[in-house]
């Protein structure tokens, strides 16, 4: 179901982040970008959830294997664009699970 803001929405642009009025423990190891994928109870962790809320589009000329590599190496998910056979697909999600450490095995 959509929902519609009745407040106007902000961008990054609009923000200033005044030098010297955030404390010391603003910084940008404390921050985190987790988002969870599924729902969890309060006080819980999420089953699923990405390090990063990034996503690659449902594009042929966007995604693929290697910004699936790319993206997972960061804590994100990619996924992969329908219009090409199963086996293809299935191929593409392969390259993706067994890469590891900078080397496709």
């Amino acid at each position: 179901m959509a929902y519609y803001y009745d407040e106007p929405s902000h961008t990054f642009s609009e923000y200033l982040l005044v030098p010297g009025f955030t404390g010391p423990e603003n910084i940008p190891a404390n921050v985190s970008l987790k988002t969870p994928l599924v729902r969890f109870k309060k006080g819980e962790e999420p089953a699923i959830s990405l390090n990063i809320p990034m996503i690659s589009a449902v594009m042929q000329s966007v995604s693929g294997d290697r910004l699936g590599i790319a993206l997972a190496k960061e804590g994100g998910m990619a996924f992969i664009f329908g219009s090409q056979s199963i086996e293809s697909q299935a191929a593409m999600v392969a390259r993706v699970k067994n890469h590891k450490a900078g080397f496709v095995v």
